[in-house]
């Protein structure tokens, strides 16, 4: 592994574990067995390297969200649907991302508020118009309830899955995956058609 990738990974596992503000360079450096200077020779400054990782993170999500459809193409839309919210919730299995990923949604450092929300707001504008899609084309298979609008369809994803990614953190797999069962069947009554 490269240097500049052995950061990143000491500092998304610093960064998931202790928050932006308890994580210092000279820490990550120590880990890394290097001095604190080097790392100026791969990253600009603390923040940069957060912002990378955050944007890996947002990044990481929207792959998933192309994996699936792609995988699903041929589905009946309920399965697409379905494996599309379980794919999400994925993220929490990978080492220490999910928890960053939660910490830095939740809880974004104060001193990069501004870069965090712009940061997001250019994801779930990617991920909005994936979603769009996808509503698109539960409507065109009669699959989704003909009364229910998109931004209200984008909306209870985003419910579902944020709590389903909460959830990941609290309970065992087989726990989460009778309480996903549950969930999804309320989800899919109040989205589906007839």
């Amino acid at each position: 592994m490269d240097t500049r990738s052995h950061l990143k990974q000491i500092a998304l596992s610093r960064f998931a574990r202790h928050g932006y503000e308890g994580v210092s360079l000279a820490q990550i450096a120590a880990e890394a067995g290097i001095k604190k200077p080097s790392i100026y020779n791969h990253f600009e400054s603390k923040a940069a390297l957060f912002l990378e990782l955050a944007d890996d993170a947002e990044n990481a999500i929207l792959a998933l969200v192309a994996e699936s459809l792609a995988s699903q193409r041929q589905a009946p839309f309920e399965q697409r649907l379905r494996h599309l919210v379980e794919c999400c919730c994925t993220i929490s299995y990978r080492e220490h991302q999910g928890v960053f990923y939660k910490r830095f949604l939740l809880f974004p450092p104060q001193e990069l508020s501004v870069e965090a929300r712009a940061l997001s707001a250019r994801a779930e504008q990617r991920l909005d118009q994936r979603l769009g899609e996808i509503f698109s084309a539960g409507q065109a298979d009669a699959a989704l309830h003909p009364a229910l609008d998109e931004a209200a369809f984008i909306a209870a994803f985003y419910c579902l899955v944020d709590g389903l990614l909460s959830e990941t953190f609290m309970y065992d797999k087989a726990a989460l995956a009778r309480r996903f069962e549950g969930v999804w069947q309320v989800f899919w009554r109040g989205v589906r058609a007839g």
